[in-house]
């Protein structure tokens, strides 16, 4: 879903850059490359539960923590977050929303801690 609201806004900007002139063109297209840069990324975002570790790739870096660092999964209305035993908590972007967000956002987030938390408690 970033995908393609990051690209249309994206394809946007170049379509205003078309007419235009002088610093219009540079600023629109200087914004296109960020917002398609933004759109790529998005596509990357994801968690992984792996037989020793979970690994969220979020916009800006990838966190690998080992499942006996993990204290809990869960979910609220920001979306999916990750507890570790020193009490901090981490997000991940792949299942984040907001408290404004439609209501076909928050299943995903719902069953993705389920799951995990139940994948932390057999371990």
């Amino acid at each position: 879903m970033w995908f393609l609201a990051l690209s249309a806004a994206s394809a946007c900007l170049l379509a205003a850059a078309v007419d235009e002139e002088g610093w219009t063109v540079l600023a629109a297209s200087s914004g296109a490359a960020v917002t398609f840069a933004a759109a790529a990324r998005s596509v990357f975002l994801r968690v992984e539960a792996h037989p020793e570790y979970v690994v969220l790739v979020n916009w800006l870096r990838a966190v690998r923590l080992p499942w006996p660092e993990i204290d809990r999964f869960g979910h609220d209305d920001e979306g999916l977050w990750v507890r570790r035993r020193d009490g901090t908590e981490l997000r991940a972007s792949a299942f984040q929303h907001g408290h404004s967000s439609p209501g076909f956002t928050r299943p995903p987030v719902v069953a993705a801690a389920t799951r995990l938390e139940k994948i932390r408690r057999r371990r």
